[in-house]
């Protein structure tokens, strides 16, 4: 797949910056459109208002969500606006179910979203746009840290490799991400050494046929304490020097996850490094 239109989410200026300049850095090496998107919530995000409210009061938080979607369109255009790369703005005002909705539709004919990683001191109605995107859209989400924007994504890549359908559907959504990495690296996490012959026996194709796509790979077998597996990734991420992590999303299902906790949450709350992930 080629990256061809990316869709980038713009909850407000605030730490937009690493994620505009990201989305600008893919697009500009690929000749992609990018979309900025945002999301202006209606009253009814909030709850509902009792009585005793004021017109005024509504009418001021109405001019405060235009203010933030102001903003945040500037900053979109601050960033593309000495590139070449072209772009539009998107701006929807929608409850929290309609905004969802509005997430799923306009990310489902793109090739990529981006996103920043959730940030607690953020307001943001839509906190979960990651894991909606994830869910909802069939398309990859590159979930990005707040941190300045890395000079390159993808030339140090690690798989979490686990022979679902998850993480096949971000494999081969990231083809176009890690063709031109220095290091791909396939990882299947394991609890015992009995696990080894199984997981080398199905980590060995792909790597046959990421090669047939003119990817060099390399796949090996690591440890999990306990069946931490989310803690796993994140301590190889240091270990390779990763700027890119490649992973499916949700193999349990997004409730279950939320209830139990799971590698998904995980990565999604604490991965200091660029994170493409497919359900």
């Amino acid at each position: 797949m080629s990256i061809k239109t990316i869709l980038v989410y713009v909850p407000s200026e605030k730490n937009a910056a690493a994620t505009l300049e990201a989305a600008l850095q893919i697009a500009s090496v690929r000749n992609a459109h990018v979309i900025g998107f945002h999301l202006i919530p209606d009253l009814p995000v909030y709850g509902e208002f009792p009585a005793e409210v004021s017109q005024e009061v509504i009418e001021r938080l109405q001019k405060a969500g235009n203010a933030s979607s102001a903003a945040a369109r500037r900053v979109f255009e601050e960033t593309f606006k000495a590139s070449p790369v072209t772009h539009e703005w998107r701006s929807f005002m929608a409850s929290y179910v309609a905004g969802a909705e509005l997430i799923a539709q306009q990310g489902r004919s793109v090739d990529l979203i981006v996103c920043g990683r959730t940030e607690e001191d953020t307001p943001d109605a839509w906190s979960d746009f990651a894991e909606t995107a994830i869910m909802k859209s069939g398309r990859p989400v590159l979930v990005l840290p707040s941190s300045p924007a890395l000079k390159q994504i993808g030339s140090h890549v690690v798989i979490a490799w686990n022979d679902t359908r998850e993480a096949a559907r971000a494999v081969f959504d990231s083809l176009d991400l890690i063709r031109g990495a220095a290091t791909v690296r396939a990882v299947t996490f394991i609890e015992s050494e009995t696990e080894r012959p199984a997981a080398e026996s199905l980590g060995a194709p792909l790597i046959a046929t990421l090669g047939r796509h003119g990817i060099r790979a390399s796949f090996e077998v690591s440890y999990t304490v306990g069946g931490a597996t989310g803690d796993a990734i994140l301590s190889k991420l240091v270990d390779d020097g990763c700027d890119l992590l490649v992973m499916g999303g949700y193999s349990k299902s997004r409730f279950r996850e939320m209830l139990f906790g799971g590698v998904s949450r995980d990565i999604l709350r604490d991965a200091w490094v660029p994170a493409l992930v497919s359900h």
